[in-house]
């Protein structure tokens, strides 16, 4: 099942699988700005990442003791979420902790994510609610995949500017984890531009980027897909070989690094939250 939001502007499509967005396409010009999931390269389209980004050395994690296995990216990305409200301009859909859950992570928790259509963006919002009695470790992150080309034009005629200037390398990444290798990345300080041989090496993790902005530009017009943030501490850039699309993906969390003793509770990147409390973060796609 899909919920359908629409205006004026543009229409979109989530998925209640996931709670992924299949689709944002644009009304005036008939451009689809979403990866469609062909599976001959990637099946997803923007999952979310919950309550890992990446991957865990040896698919496992300890918390008090006890390991525990994780499929890379969490556990939400693939199950069904509830719709909670619908309408043309928003809609919110939920998943709780459940029997299903608890053995792969044990703590109890409410995931919202909530979508409004507002003229020509698409704002997401994520509520993580600690619905137990303990602290609660958590990462969560967006792997939003945009179609290159969208406005004309080669792969080549396309990159990723930053808000800021930029002075930070890649991380590499390899098996579901970031490797203790980094490397220049930008082809200045606030651009990377999109090459054949871009991600040969795979994800592109940067850490601690001081953009809050990310826009996916072309140097045929002024099209452009924007990225908006509050700030994020991590960022990954994707795209398997060949692939006409390329991943923008903000992350509050990191895949585990090579050399980690996988203890959750200290794991990079990971998030905690008291008993109860609630955190809040998200980010916005705009049309340009």
């Amino acid at each position: 099942m899909s919920v359908l939001l629409g205006n004026s502007v543009l229409s979109v499509r989530i998925a209640d699988t996931g709670a992924e967005i299949k689709s944002i396409k644009e009304h005036a010009t008939g451009i689809e700005y979403i990866w469609q999931s062909d599976p001959s390269y990637w099946t997803g389209a923007a999952p979310v990442l919950f309550p890992i980004i990446g991957g865990l050395k040896n698919g496992q994690y300890q918390y008090k003791g006890k390991s525990y296995s994780m499929p890379g990216h969490g556990i939400v990305r693939k199950a069904d979420w509830d719709v909670v409200t619908s309408d043309a301009s928003g809609a919110t859909l939920q998943i709780a902790s459940s029997a299903e859950t608890k053995p792969l992570y044990p703590f109890d928790f409410l995931l919202k994510a909530n979508f409004s259509l507002q003229g020509n963006g698409l704002a997401v919002t994520y509520e993580v609610q600690n619905t137990g009695d303990e602290m609660m470790y958590f990462s969560i992150g967006s792997h939003p995949a945009f179609n290159v080309p969208f406005a004309g034009g080669h792969w080549e005629n396309y990159y990723l500017h930053f808000s800021e200037s930029e002075r930070i390398e890649r991380h590499f990444f390899k098996d579901g984890m970031t490797l203790n290798e980094t490397a220049p990345i930008f082809d200045n300080s606030r651009q990377i531009f999109l090459t054949p041989t871009l991600f040969d090496r795979l994800a592109i993790i940067l850490k601690g980027p001081a953009s809050k902005e990310v826009s996916l530009r072309n140097s045929r017009n002024s099209k452009q897909v924007k990225l908006v943030t509050d700030g994020m501490p991590y960022l990954g850039l994707w795209a398997p070989a060949g692939a006409p699309f390329v991943c923008v993906e903000p992350w509050y969390g990191v895949p585990d690094n090579e050399d980690t003793d996988g203890e959750f509770s200290t794991k990079e990147g990971i998030m905690s939250l008291k008993a109860q409390a609630t955190y809040c973060t998200g980010y916005c796609i705009e049309i340009v």
